[in-house]
């Protein structure tokens, strides 16, 4: 009787073809298509914004505690 080696199916190679391949050669990516996919996948806001509102002299959610323009200067000197 032959020793056995190892406990693994037969067909090994249908198992081992399941794993994923290293790459071999490069692949080429345009920026063009690679700035699209970083804007789809970003979190953030556009900074490019040009139907937002304007926000200088918007004075809608200023607080109480908020210091007026001579208590700035003053605390700027």
């Amino acid at each position: 009787m032959a020793p056995v080696l190892s406990k693994d199916a037969a067909d090994i190679e249908s198992i081992l073809a399941l794993n994923p391949r290293i790459q071999t050669h490069a692949t080429l990516r345009s920026t063009a298509a690679k700035k699209l996919d970083k804007k789809h996948w970003k979190r953030n806001a556009d900074k490019n914004c040009f139907n937002c509102e304007k926000l200088e002299n918007n004075f809608d959610d200023i607080k109480h505690t908020t210091l007026g323009e001579r208590g700035a200067l003053r605390e700027a000197m």
